[in-house]
């Protein structure tokens, strides 16, 4: 499930915020209830920034299940032209009165990842382009116009799923529809973010381009983030 989370959360930092009009890809800080199942479990803040001619995507996640509680960090900075700079991923577990924390650490250059994680060190050569988030995808909807119909690919490349090889998610354009959100009924606009090998995530925001919910199922879970 905090995999799930982590993806789900990687995917919508940028989407979070597009207003009528916007030409590039917003920057600003967004807060999301946590949901699992229709239950409350935790918390995300995420914000998107321009630092030092690059962008630097953060979200802090808290999650807590009862007997598993989970506080997640994620920082992803890349050019202002989608290129990989640096992913960095704090994680602490408590269960039983155990801690445990795990840092993920992946300096890019070109297509070569050097990767610190549990105090291992690596080099990783990926054999075709790749992006780190959603910062991509929001520009390329931007420049659609958020068209019915109109379908985006590419290779994100994210760590906790596959040390070795990005994944292809393709974005997906499905138009406005009428959707529950916090118990009202709103017309929003239905994006479909579809990864190789896992089922879609299901993204809605209205006309201004605000994300009000986003929810994926799988392993009979249904998670959902829902704008405050």
């Amino acid at each position: 499930m905090k995999k799930l989370a982590l993806i789900l959360l990687v995917l919508i930092v940028p989407l979070a915020s597009c207003r009528k009009g916007i030409e590039s890809v917003p920057t600003g800080t967004w807060n999301y209830r946590l949901l699992v199942n229709g239950a409350d479990i935790g918390s995300a803040v995420i914000s998107n920034e321009i630092k030092d001619g690059t962008y630097v995507s953060t979200t802090v996640m808290e999650m807590d299940a009862g007997y598993v509680r989970n506080s997640t960090k994620q920082i992803i900075t890349e050019t202002l032209d989608f290129k990989p700079v640096r992913l960095e991923v704090y994680n602490m577990t408590e269960q039983n009165g155990q801690k445990s924390e795990m840092v993920t650490i992946a300096k890019f250059s070109g297509n070569r990842v050097d990767l610190n994680t549990a105090a291992t060190l690596s080099t990783i050569t990926i054999d075709r382009p790749f992006i780190l988030e959603g910062n991509y995808f929001m520009q390329e909807l931007i420049k659609h116009k958020f068209k019915e119909g109109t379908i985006l690919k590419n290779y994100v490349y994210e760590p906790s799923v596959d040390v070795e090889e990005p994944m292809l998610v393709m974005v997906k354009v499905f138009g406005r529809e009428t959707v529950s959100v916090n118990g009202k009924k709103r017309s929003l606009i239905h994006l479909g973010f579809s990864i190789e090998n896992m089922k879609n995530i299901d993204m809605y925001m209205d006309a201004e381009g605000v994300t009000h919910k986003t929810t994926i199922v799988m392993l009979n879970n249904k998670l959902e983030l829902v704008l405050k």
